[in-house]
């Protein structure tokens, strides 16, 4: 849960890749992290950015 909260607020506050993002909050790829923002937010790490810098799609 402490991982996917970090991993959130990263992909929300940063303009840094999803691939450093995932490695940094000890995901190691991307798509491990794109599993774990699905189960828990119901939509992938893109747009979760996407949602958070006001660009609806």
């Amino acid at each position: 849960k402490l991982r996917l909260e970090a991993a959130r607020e990263r992909v929300e506050r940063s303009t840094l890749p999803i691939e450093a993002i995932a490695v940094m909050t000890g995901f190691h790829d991307p798509e491990r992290m794109r599993r774990a923002f699905l189960r828990e937010f119901h939509q992938p790490p893109q747009a979760v950015r996407r949602n958070a810098n006001g660009n609806p799609g």
